[in-house]
């Protein structure tokens, strides 16, 4: 307790050395943990549910799964099942307690005349069950509500929706909420934090799976094998391994991969007997599943590295701090060791002082963190996965940024303390009377410290260059289709319960209303919205296809209306685009991609040739061919696609519209939301943004660690440069004597600043020897990441050691201007 009352006083005495040091240590620990807030949310956190450690993912081999097949965020083609199988697992969770599927799927919510759109997840009875959730009002969907025609259809809230959207009143437990055109009884109320299972994905409504097909009125998806829709997750028995489980699972599905050979026997011979092979596999299950973790699993780790690094400086520069503070201090060292201090008290007074300073340095980092904690989720939550971020700071954070604080005191402050604790009257006392001009180990470790900070910040900027070069690649990539001026906005009145054809009518009058608006020059929709991270895909029987076993028949498609690729600008190549006349009524065709002719027909025509859809006969004939252009990512490579009129699908409830308006934005946007009212004023206009927004959110994670990784390596560098300047101008101060001594016998003033600039160079040069070679190994990490950019690039390394060197000659220059002028008469008095 003394130490510390001690360490107070003192460190009152400072306050310049107390402002920089919570400063410079605020900054790095404040970075850090709102990074780690970051990957703790999006990649660490395991499920709120009780013991999520016995959770596994249920999953099998994609390649197998053809016909109809939907995928989101929780997982791609390995991960979705038919409801058949869903069906017959649940009866026999061979190793597991229970199987809860679900899916998450677009909705219009309305209770007592509101409508709003949302999100409703279907699941199983066993659902609430397994993953051992319990409700906060009622009670939760059970295995007796799951049963096709059970009478009354229940709903249970989720509680995000019922506290913003019904006020958290406990009165609408037994009152009806209608879902997609469909009356629903809410019988409770689901837990705090409780969304599902998947990150990203924040349901307002859950409802059993058995009544999925009132969800998707024109997708039944339990009526065929071939739908592959359904996530499933389970809970393993007490005592029951994974690899058990998986073994006792399997039992049942090898029955049903049995069972499903004779749906695909027009499959080739060797196919067929590889699906017979086929068999489920269970993973960890604690975290969840979620597309959105996956892709920003590495670049957050990154991100981590690199606040590491920064934090580094900042430890480095805080030690140069308290060694010259050691320095001042020598001869109250000194004096306390005479008056009988030992050393490990002296070492734990100077350590006591170095927490202290460390410990404000993580509370200024935690405010620092809550205030870029709000920044980032208010950016990031724009985009469909990020829905749940928070910037409340929670205890695993706060136990990191505690633990970051009580490293960087320790490392910041050990060898200060050891150094101080050296100190003796004798030696204090043959320092002032100029016998020693310093301690030169303390002079040799602070340069060696401001040499490593060059390193850290050429490991920041040279990584940095190449994220920097990789976005602007990726906003250079062609399209393959026209962005300006287009507004983008998808409505689905199949859900408000509209019937295909007057979900068709109702398109067809929003595309001739829209056109109408004065200053609209093109109007025109599709299925799947473009570069919004939708894939739609299904295998097909193509005329005159290779007949190789291993030949891949699948292909992504989109439905679209007349006249698209002028309106989108994707340049048509043969053949024609669809028009008016291509309804229900007139014959079947298809326009497809340049990849698309290529991959099934080689250097053959492919007008006039003809495919179907999965094992269908081919009757829908080839009528366009047009450009490859981006359907799903920028980044993705565009992909083998076909494209099919809207007007000739029997069930197109959603459609996806592009508004291209000469008007200005506030105008255009105020006409369009005029005239989709004026249609239909309960039809809620989901994703409504311009299309330069679409795109900005699609790229949203490349855009977000290059400002990052950006602000940190400038960060990283300006510490880095200020320790530089504080080292060098603590040279100077040291060396007076001797600058005077050469100033009186006559040394040019140009040699005095070369001497002090020499230095420089030299802790720059052995930085970067070391820094450089170290960032281009540290790029091969990251290649993965990078877009058009390989792992060495030399004008991105040319250009951070430029930087670099111009930081290192601008902090040199005060001290060695301060050097040229020192007055030999006053030098030769110093000490």
């Amino acid at each position: 307790m003394s130490h510390l009352r001690f360490a107070i006083r003192v460190l009152s005495r400072a306050p310049m050395l107390v402002l920089v040091v919570v400063l410079s240590l605020g900054l790095g620990i404040g970075a850090n943990t709102a990074i780690f807030s970051l990957l703790y949310q999006m990649v660490l956190r395991t499920l709120p549910v009780e013991r999520p450690e016995e959770l596994v993912l249920i999953k099998s081999p994609g390649e197998f799964k053809s016909g109809r097949t939907s995928t989101n965020n929780a997982g791609q083609m390995d991960s979705v099942f038919n409801y058949r199988t869903f069906r017959e697992l649940e009866k026999r969770p061979e190793g597991l307690t229970g199987i809860a599927a679900f899916r998450s799927l677009p909705a219009n919510l309305s209770f007592r005349g509101q409508t709003v759109d949302g999100s409703v997840m279907v699941v199983s009875g066993g659902y609430f069950s397994t993953l051992l959730v319990k409700p906060v009002a009622g009670r939760l969907i059970d295995r007796e509500d799951d049963v096709h025609g059970a009478g009354q259809q229940v709903a249970v809230l989720a509680h995000g929706y019922w506290q913003s959207q019904l006020g958290g009143r406990r009165d609408v437990l037994n009152q009806a909420i209608r879902v997609n055109g469909h009356m629903f009884t809410v019988v409770g109320i689901a837990p705090p934090r409780f969304t599902g299972t998947v990150l990203g994905d924040s349901p307002d409504v859950f409802v059993p799976m058995s009544s999925k097909p009132l969800m998707t009125p024109n997708w039944n998806g339990t009526d065929r094998w071939s739908d592959y829709w359904i996530y499933m997750a389970g809970r393993l028995k007490p005592g029951v391994t994974r690899e058990a489980a998986q073994a006792a699972l399997n039992g049942t599905y090898a029955g049903l991969v049995e069972e499903a050979v004779g749906e695909v026997k027009q499959w080739p011979a060797k196919r067929v007997e590889r699906f017979r092979q086929s068999r489920l596999t269970l993973e960890p299950g604690e975290k969840g599943q979620s597309s959105v973790r996956r892709s920003t699993e590495t670049p957050l780790k990154i991100l981590l590295a690199a606040t590491l690094l920064v934090l580094l400086i900042a430890v480095a520069n805080t030690a140069n701090l308290l060694l010259a503070r050691g320095a001042q201090r020598r001869k109250e060292v000194s004096i306390r060791t005479a008056l009988g201090a030992g050393r490990g008290e002296i070492m734990g007074q100077m350590l006591t002082e170095a927490m202290l300073l460390s410990l404000a340095g993580g509370a200024a980092g935690l405010l620092l963190a809550s205030w870029t904690m709000t920044l980032f989720v208010n950016v990031l939550s724009q985009g469909r996965g990020t829905e749940e971020l928070t910037a409340a700071i929670e205890w695993p954070v706060l136990l990191f940024a505690l633990g970051a604080s009580i490293a960087s005191g320790l490392l910041a402050g050990l060898y200060p303390a050891w150094e101080a604790s050296r100190s003796t009257l004798a030696t204090t006392l043959r320092n002032e009377a100029g016998q020693v001009s310093s301690n030169l180990s303390a002079a040799n470790v602070r340069k060696a410290l401001v040499c490593a900070q060059v390193v850290v910040s050429a490991l920041l900027l040279i990584p940095t260059g190449l994220f920097l070069k990789s976005l602007v690649n990726v906003l250079r990539v062609d399209l393959g289709l026209d962005t300006e001026n287009v507004y983008t906005f998808r409505i689905s009145p199949e859900l408000s319960g509209y019937q295909p054809a007057q979900s068709k009518a109702l398109f067809e009058r929003t595309e001739s209303e829209l056109a109408a608006i004065p200053g609209v020059t093109a109007v025109t929709g599709s299925l799947v919205p473009l570069i919004a991270g939708s894939n739609w895909g299904n295998d097909l029987n193509v005329e005159g296809a290779p007949k190789d076993n291993n030949f891949d028949r699948n292909s992504r498609f989109n439905l679209v209306g007349a006249g698209f690729f002028s309106k989108m600008g994707i340049p048509l190549v043969s053949g024609r685009e669809f028009e008016e006349r291509d309804n229900a009524a007139g014959p079947k065709v298809a326009v497809v991609s340049e990849r698309f002719a290529k991959h099934f027909f080689g250097n053959r025509n492919p007008l006039g040739r003809k495919f179907g859809l999965g094992g269908d006969p081919p009757t829908i004939e080839i009528a366009g061919v047009v450009k490859d252009s981006k359907y799903s990512s920028v980044k993705e490579e565009s992909p083998i696609l076909y494209y099919l009129p809207w007007r000739q699908s029997e069930s197109t409830g959603t459609l996806a519209f592009y508004v291209r308006s000469a008007l200005p934005s506030e105008q255009a946007v105020e006409q369009i939301r005029r005239t989709m009212k004026r249609l239909d004023a309960d039809l809620p206009l989901e994703d409504f943004r311009t299309f330069d927004e679409q795109i900005r959110i699609n790229i949203r994670s490349d855009r977000m660690v290059l400002q990052l990784a950006g602000s940190f390596a400038v960060l990283a560098t300006v510490l880095a440069m200020l320790g530089l300047y504080g080292v060098m101008a603590y040279s100077v101060t040291r060396r007076t004597r001797e600058i005077g001594i050469r100033l009186a016998l006559g040394a040019p003033l140009a040699s005095i600043r070369g001497m002090v600039m020499r230095e420089v160079l030299l802790i720059l040069a052995g930085g970067l020897a070391i820094g450089v070679p170290g960032a281009i190994a540290l790029a091969r990490l990251v290649e993965s990441e990078l877009y058009g950019v390989k792992s060495f690039d030399a004008a991105v390394v040319a250009g951070a050691v430029a930087a670099l060197a111009v930081a290192a000659l601008m902090a040199g220059f005060a001290p060695a201007r301060r050097a040229a002028r020192i007055e030999p008469t006053v030098a030769l008095r110093y000490e």
